[in-house]
């Protein structure tokens, strides 16, 4: 696969977006996204539009890259799916950035209470 495509394809899947999602922050049809994650189509992304998926990235999740230069194309499959986010908690996360900061450490304070007394999931990790 063309190395751009490659690029393009995992940051996508790193932020867990859909073909219409991606479309929608990019401003292009989402046919058009399909064909730059498909391998077998001749369509690739072009520096700009790569440099515009990652200004997207940046501005929505500001330590994104800031792993000391994350080199997408030589992450593993399991980094991309640790990082990657559920809509729910995509959604949990923009409704706790619209709570004044005063009332967000309570708010972080119960959920992490919350969270210790879970019963543990698949990976076991809180």
């Amino acid at each position: 696969m063309d190395a751009h495509k490659a690029e393009f394809k995992k940051l996508v899947e790193m932020m867990g977006w859909s073909q219409t999602q991606t479309a929608m922050k990019l401003g292009k049809s989402p046919s058009a996204i399909n064909h730059l994650l498909n391998p077998d189509h001749p369509n690739r992304p072009t520096e700009s539009t790569l440099r515009l998926l990652k200004l997207v990235i940046e501005h929505e999740r500001p330590d994104f890259f800031k792993k000391g230069a994350l080199d997408v194309r030589e992450s593993s499959a399991s980094e991309a799916a640790a990082s990657r986010l559920t809509a729910k908690e995509s959604r949990l996360i923009q409704r706790l950035r619209s709570v004044r900061p005063e009332e967000q450490g309570k708010i972080y304070a119960v959920v992490a209470t919350m969270l210790s007394n879970a019963p543990k999931g698949k990976g076991g990790k809180t």
